[in-house]
């Protein structure tokens, strides 16, 4: 099983990539008997450019899924096709995530979005029924606000999210301090959630 692990925060090692990582081990752990490949991708660390929304006489509208924009979204893209799942991490900072990972968010719904509205619905996504899970962090907003802007990313892109029965229902949230958090429960949900992508990327 190949896990790409996606992280949207500023900030290295804290609460986006403590939660992203801890889905990646409990999924290595329930699948003892098989070889576990797992990478992590930092937006930070990409040269991602803005979306110049000029798709209908681009690549975007012409092309599925290629960008006009050569940069390292187009690297990301092609992981996540290779991936056999996706854990996708973000905080929330001031009313939306950070500016470098929605522009790689943008770049890649207008690839989608475009093509479509070109009128090529008819070719399918390369990550049509990608299982996907999500996890979102907050200091002082509810992290409620990043799971649902990456579950609809995720539909866009035709990616199959997995969601909870319990809250926050749309993947992992974590607020504030995560080790003492006890309206998300960000660690159960998490090794909740690797359970249900495992099950999904095995059916």
């Amino acid at each position: 099983m190949k896990i790409l692990g996606i992280i949207g925060s500023m900030r290295k090692r804290h609460n986006t990539e403590t939660l992203v990582q801890r889905v990646i081990d409990e999924m290595a752990s329930l699948q003892q008997d098989q070889d576990v490949i797992s990478e992590l991708v930092y937006t930070p660390d990409l040269d991602c450019r803005p979306c110049r929304v000029v798709c209908h006489n681009a690549n975007c509208s012409k092309e599925l899924y290629r960008c006009s924009i050569d940069d390292d979204v187009m690297c990301v893209l092609k992981k996540m096709v290779e991936a056999d799942a996706i854990v996708i991490g973000a905080p929330h900072y001031f009313r939306a995530p950070p500016a470098g990972f929605h522009t790689m968010i943008e770049r890649m719904q207008s690839m989608a979005f475009f093509y479509e509205a070109a009128g090529n619905s008819h070719e399918t996504s390369p990550l049509l029924g990608k299982p996907c899970g999500l996890v979102a962090v907050a200091e002082y907003s509810n992290p409620h606000v990043i799971l649902e802007y990456l579950h609809d990313f995720c539909l866009l892109l035709k990616m199959k999210p997995v969601d909870l029965p319990t809250f926050p229902y749309l993947g992992v949230g974590g607020h504030g301090d995560l080790q003492t958090d006890e309206i998300f429960h960000p660690f159960q949900r998490a090794a909740e959630l690797a359970v249900k992508l495992v099950t999904a990327t095995c059916s």
